[in-house]
């Protein structure tokens, strides 16, 4: 019986109907995922009509991020019961992908906003700042450790947030003793901090106490940070002003940024009895 070939489609005809090349649905009969109905003697491969919500079934599951393999292994053995697993295993996936996408997208807003006040920060200008209570996570004690315990340590931590929901790429910093600030051990780290925006339910969380606060902005190499504290120091002395429990060095810009160290810029928030 002659077929009457109007009803199928050629290769290149349902290759054009998904936007596809046509040597995508070569390779896909040729490891047994999608064939087509017919294969002519001359090699020539025609595709119906009914097989347009099979194959789009392939692409939604491609799409999903699915490998082939497993694309095959469902199609070889679908059902109803099969296809709604699938797809709520992919819905749930694709919640997750959402999620952090948005996170993602949060992040890019705020560095912005960062960068754009950047542009008019007064460097070096001391202030006196109203500040409210802020919730950062610690890493383990690191004053008066050696240097590679130090180090370790700042890779244990960020590692750890690294890996967790509440990491958001920014609002990293130290936290100094202000006995060593006063002493002049001004790299004698007590701890490093990741700010978080909202006060945490499940993990545990320093408070940074509301009240007055020295803030000042510093552009350049963390090696220099000794001048910047000499010269809050010097002004603290001249106003009779007295510092209480931490200093919160916070990274603002720095190597993400600019190749330039002298170009990193760093927010320094001192408290005030």
């Amino acid at each position: 019986m002659q077929e009457n070939f109007e009803k199928y489609f050629t290769t290149s005809q349902f290759a054009k109907l998904y936007n596809i090349n046509k040597k995508t649905l070569i390779y896909y009969d040729e490891i047994n995922l999608f064939k087509p109905t017919i294969v002519k003697d001359n090699g020539y491969r025609y595709y119906t009509l009914h097989q347009c919500g099979l194959f789009e079934v392939i692409l939604i599951l491609k799409e999903l991020g699915m490998p082939l393999k497993s694309i095959k292994n469902y199609l070889e053995n679908r059902s109803i019961e099969e296809l709604e697993k699938i797809l709520q295993e992919q819905k749930i996936n694709i919640e997750k992908q959402i999620k952090n996408l948005n996170k993602i997208n949060k992040v890019i807003k705020k560095k912005l906003n960062i960068l754009k006040i950047c542009e008019t920060i007064q460097f070096d200008t001391i202030q006196i700042e109203d500040m409210e209570e802020e919730y950062f996570v610690l890493s383990k004690p690191t004053r008066n450790k050696d240097e590679i315990t130090v180090l370790k340590t700042l890779y244990e931590h960020t590692s750890k947030i690294y890996k967790s929901d509440i990491y958001n790429m920014f609002d990293f910093g130290t936290m100094i003793k202000d006995i060593d600030i006063i002493n002049g051990d001004y790299l004698n780290c007590s701890y490093f901090y990741i700010k978080l925006e909202k006060k945490p339910k499940d993990i545990d969380y320093f408070i940074k106490p509301k009240g007055k606060y020295i803030v000042l902005y510093h552009k350049g190499d963390w090696l220099k940070f000794y001048k910047v504290y000499d010269k809050i120091k010097t002004y603290l002395k001249s106003k009779n002003i007295c510092i209480t429990g931490y200093v919160y060095e916070e990274y603002i810009l720095d190597e993400e940024a600019s190749k330039i160290p002298e170009e990193y810029i760093t927010k320094f928030m001192i408290q005030i009895s």
